[in-house]
């Protein structure tokens, strides 16, 4: 599994995350669209959210690696719907600032 690949999944969630704290910041929680996003929040906080992002990318990233013994080509598929969501989530987050 190629290094790269897994650097992109991580920046791409790193900037829906950032896109996030900025739209948040700006607009606060009822800009966000996503219930779970919402209830971590207010359950736990931002300190969440941080960490729920970052389980869900290391979840991710073993599962891709798990599939990529025996299914080569579907974990890379699972890889880029994974950079997809991370990308489409940062862009959805600046078009609602």
């Amino acid at each position: 599994m190629p290094v790269v690949a897994l650097t992109a999944l991580a920046f791409a969630h790193l900037f829906d995350l950032t896109s996030f704290l900025v739209m948040t910041g700006r607009h606060g929680m009822q800009a966000e669209a996503n219930p779970v996003v919402v209830a971590i929040v207010q359950d736990f906080g931002l300190p969440g959210v941080t960490l729920a992002k970052i389980a869900s990318v290391v979840i991710l990233a073993l599962a891709v690696f798990a599939l990529s013994k025996r299914r080569r080509n579907v974990a890379m598929v699972v890889l880029m719907l994974g950079i997809c969501a991370g990308v489409l989530g940062g862009i959805s987050n600046i078009a609602s600032t």
